[in-house]
């Protein structure tokens, strides 16, 4: 007896009855409705049925393969429980699945244990480094979805791809090199006790065959499920193998593909246009200013209840747009709407929403602005979030780089424009950081709301250092702007500031943008896409020609409406009345009679 419990047979029966049992109950609670359905069925019937039978049909023709060999068609017992129980402790302490559907983990143990049986018969020890590779980010996951309540998807690989020396030593905080250490050992235990499990089965066959047994009965579990409340996370690690290497993929394909359609814009100045506000020498100045991440409602020239802009919001001459929506959470996708004619995001199916010219600067460049670019010390690089602004700002004859915060960009325009002769029309471009993560641009010395941290170790629970950071961040950007506009006195001027996307700290429910997709919510149906837009002008411009002033107040009679970023490009041409094929002035706030933003938005999906 003693001996035949320590058999294959007894493994096998064993296995099977549990399985056995486990498919009677799932039928059972599912017959009389104990089951709530999820309304996924992400994982096709039809898929399992064919699991099930090529696992069969291959396990059977292992079998008899090994017979006809003289081998034993199976691991011995030892090895069986062994790999069974390490399918238990990776399931357990690599997935979170378990963590809210403790019901789904027989089958992670099943198709784990599968998993290691295959790859090794396929690899042998060469599969300890995926599975090093695959345990260190699935623990690492765990961590991050506690924190920040988002698992590893593109936008994560993408803003990782991206991120500046600020941005990372943000994260580096000492539970997160914890964590990151742990991971890193926790995943070496876990092969190092795999590779003694696997080298007491010498033969590849037998674990072959091991491998296809496991992975039939947990496609029998997995069509006991109903297939309402089947989805494809349950099939962890094969579904979240998947979801890594896809995740990995868009992000790349992504930022190659941005680019790409960037590089292939023609610029608008290639078709005739007309400047007829303007002949040269005036001397005039115009700011366009794309921030970053400020929401529109932490602003308090919209309302919020802290003094966050305290300068504009005594400013005279400001023209504030309080409900501007952004094109997406991106920034290139945010700044392709922006300086281009694209209507939404780059990526939307309808070809009229896509951009169809380059940047609007060439046309101003075209008409003898001269165009100089600021930006902040992360546009140094040449990543993706960098490039595309730099491709859209390519008619700008000098880009400077602040070499601290934004602030010390200041001197640099001074400089610039001390050295223009007199009445020479300039564009100032500025692209810097702003309230990005990890909220760190404001004025240490002085901050106003304490007590202020860009303290990312669970955001949720440091809420208040958060918040304070991040209104601390739009304080800044608030002097920015006093900063600037103070270099221009005397001259005639316009600026135009707008945000690239909204920031979460809370907001919606979500914590961070990397966090909407665990959300299920999409960036248009939140708070988060209301972004800060305003235009503030001289007398002198105003006084420059009659088109200003009635520019002016058609803006200001507008501030009411619903706009996008998709405005911004014919709102800048209507203004300087610069006639283009490619102006619409549907589309210009300083026309009488302008549409307000058609797209998705918070109001319209309540």
């Amino acid at each position: 007896m003693l001996s035949f419990l320590r058999s294959r047979s007894c493994f096998v029966l064993l296995s099977a009855l549990v399985v056995a049992v486990l498919i009677a109950i799932r039928l059972f609670t599912s017959w009389i409705g104990d089951l709530p359905s999820q309304g996924e069925g992400v994982a096709s019937t039809a898929l399992l049925i064919a699991m099930v039978a090529g696992c069969a049909l291959v396990l059977v023709a292992g079998l008899f393969l090994a017979r006809k060999r003289c081998v034993e068609g199976l691991p011995d017992s030892r090895c069986l429980w062994g790999v069974t129980l390490l399918g238990v402790l990776c399931a357990v302490s690599c997935s979170m699945l378990p963590r809210h559907e403790m019901s789904a983990l027989p089958l992670l143990i099943l198709l784990t244990t599968g998993a290691f049986c295959l790859l090794w018969s396929l690899l042998r020890s060469l599969s300890l480094m995926f599975w090093w590779v695959f345990f260190s980010l699935e623990i690492a996951q765990i961590a991050g979805y506690t924190q920040y309540g988002s698992r590893i998807n593109s936008l994560v690989i993408a803003e990782t791809m991206e991120a500046s020396a600020e941005e990372v030593t943000g994260y580096l905080s000492s539970i997160n090199v914890a964590i990151a250490l742990s991971s890193l050992v926790g995943s070496v235990v876990l092969c190092w006790l795999m590779a003694r499990v696997m080298r007491r089965c010498q033969n590849r066959l037998p674990l072959l065959n091991a491998g296809l047994f496991f992975m039939l009965l947990a496609g029998l579990l997995g069509l006991a499920i109903p297939p309402a409340q089947r989805h494809a996370r349950h099939f962890w690690p094969c579904f979240e193998i998947y979801s890594l290497t896809h995740a990995c993929v868009e992000a790349i394909f992504h930022n190659q593909e941005t680019i790409r359609r960037v590089e292939n814009l023609h610029s608008p100045a290639e078709q005739p246009s007309s400047l007829h506000t303007l002949r040269g020498g005036e001397g005039v100045v115009l700011v366009v200013h794309i921030g970053e991440s400020i929401r529109a409602d932490r602003m308090s020239v919209n309302g919020y209840e802290r003094d966050t802009t305290p300068w504009l919001r005594q400013c005279p001459r400001l023209i504030n747009f309080p409900r501007c929506v952004s094109a997406a959470c991106d920034t290139c996708q945010a700044q392709i709407a922006i300086l281009t004619d694209a209507r939404r995001d780059i990526y939307e199916k309808d070809p009229s929403l896509q951009p169809h010219t380059g940047s609007v600067l060439d046309l101003f460049a075209a008409h003898g602005f001269r165009i100089f670019a600021f930006f902040g010390k992360r546009n140094a690089t040449h990543l993706k979030y960098d490039l595309v602004v730099r491709l859209l700002t390519r008619c700008a004859e000098q880009k400077n780089h602040a070499p601290g915060s934004p602030w010390t960009s200041v001197p640099q325009m001074a400089a610039v424009l001390r050295s223009l002769p007199k009445g020479q029309n300039t564009i100032l471009f500025i692209n810097n950081e702003g309230s990005h993560t990890p909220f760190f641009h404001y004025d240490h010395d002085n901050p106003p709301f304490q007590p202020a941290g860009s303290t990312f170790e669970t955001p949720s629970s440091h809420a208040m250092e958060v918040n304070n950071a991040y209104d601390n961040t739009v304080h800044y950007t608030d002097e920015f702007v006093r900063r600037v506009t103070s270099l221009l006195q005397g001259r005639p001027w316009l600026y135009l500031y707008i945000s690239d996307h909204g920031e979460y700290l809370g907001h919606d429910g979500i914590w961070g943008r990397a966090a909407l997709g665990e959300s299920g919510r999409d960036y248009l149906s939140t708070t988060g896409c209301y972004v800060g837009a305003f235009f503030i002008s001289s007398p002198e411009l105003e006084k420059l020609h009659p088109h200003f002033a009635e520019s002016l107040r058609a803006l200001q009679s507008h501030t009411g409406m619903l706009i996008a970023q998709e405005h911004i490009f014919h709102t800048l041409l209507g203004f300087f009345d610069l006639r283009t094929p490619w102006y619409n002035p549907a589309l210009d706030l300083t026309s009488p009679n302008p549409k307000s933003y058609t797209g998705r938005h918070p109001e319209q999906t309540k």
